[in-house]
């Protein structure tokens, strides 16, 4: 019986091994963070990416205030249905159109 389960437990390591080894890697084991330093803690590479997104939402642009389009007023622009045919007509079939 000690041979049957220890080949038993042998299978069962080796597929484990071989799931392990298909995955795909779906998070990041290590970043470098505002110090320059790699860091591989979970904790603290959350804490960095918190940091950067704040220095980052926070942070004052600098611009000229020049805006290069006109202010347009009234009602926009009815796209007509000729101006639509055209453009799927020069869309490639089975592709996405984008943004």
């Amino acid at each position: 019986m000690t041979n049957h389960s220890e080949c038993h437990n042998e299978i069962f390591q080796m597929a484990k091994q071989m799931v392990k080894e298909k995955q795909d890697i779906t998070g990041l084991n290590c970043i470098k963070g505002a110090s320059g330093k790699v860091i591989v803690d979970d904790k603290r590479i959350k804490d960095s990416w918190k940091e950067y997104m704040e220095k980052l939402m926070n942070e004052e642009n600098e611009w000229d205030h020049k805006i290069s389009a006109g202010v347009k007023e009234g009602p926009a622009d009815c796209i007509t249905i000729s101006e639509v045919t055209a453009v799927l007509k020069k869309m490639k079939r089975h592709e996405a159109p984008g943004l």
